[in-house]
């Protein structure tokens, strides 16, 4: 199923006051950082912008066209980051729940009984909340749900706006000289052939994730070695 509902929504608002759903970009990237979208709900409207569907589904013209409207049906939204500095030294589930948590810490704040759809198997913004001493606000019940970018039109909501972010830097970042030669604006940072060909000819760049391994490649920080795939 690849067309999203506000099934999930309309049972979420039957035990809570306001809903959440975040999803991330850019957490199998070699360089960059992670990004993580959210967006709220504080009543169930009765339909969602057309064309809203798992940001991966949609080309890059469809996404841009669909964020204005996403910004005015959404009751809240916002998009935090990790960077790529960061993630080398907590790893990516602590760097996606700082992430989840800043962008959190940046929308208004509303009061009642919330609930956070992430989409995914892992619960990865408690295990910030709780590792990192985050401020927990908003308090939430979460709930992971995988592929929930295909299911909950808000979660997918969430994931346009964070590709359409992440995307927007990786290709300015491209712009300049000293990123050029990894061809970010067609990889976005992804580990492509033609991406690991050019780390091995240029070396890792201030941006790239040195801790991870990639395949074709090994270790940019062989001391630090985590598996990327």
């Amino acid at each position: 199923m690849n067309d999203p509902t506000l099934s999930l929504e309309e049972e979420g608002f039957k035990s809570f006051d306001f809903l959440l759903a975040a999803d991330e970009v850019g957490r199998g990237a070699a360089a960059g950082p992670a990004y993580v979208g959210v967006c709220r709900l504080d009543s169930l409207p009765p339909s969602f912008p057309e064309g809203v569907k798992d940001s991966k589904l949609l080309t890059p013209k469809k996404r841009k066209k669909l964020k204005s409207a996403i910004e005015g049906w959404a009751s809240g939204w916002a998009v935090g980051a990790c960077s790529n500095e960061e993630i080398d030294k907590i790893g990516i589930s602590l760097g996606l729940g700082l992430a989840l948590e800043r962008a959190l810490l940046s929308m208004k704040e509303v009061s009642g009984r919330g609930l956070l759809i992430l989409d995914g198997p892992f619960d990865y913004l408690s295990y910030a909340r709780s590792s990192l001493h985050l401020p927990q606000r908003p308090k939430v019940e979460v709930r992971c749900l995988v592929k929930g970018d295909r299911k909950s039109a808000l979660c997918a909501s969430a994931s346009i706006l964070a590709k359409l972010d992440r995307d927007e830097l990786m290709e300015n970042l491209s712009k300049l000289d000293e990123y050029k030669g990894y061809k970010w604006k067609k990889n976005k940072g992804y580990p492509t052939q033609e991406h690991i060909a050019a780390i091995k000819r240029l070396g890792p760049s201030p941006l790239h994730r040195k801790t991870w391994k990639l395949k074709g490649l090994g270790d940019l920080a062989p001391e630090k070695g985590r598996p990327l795939f």
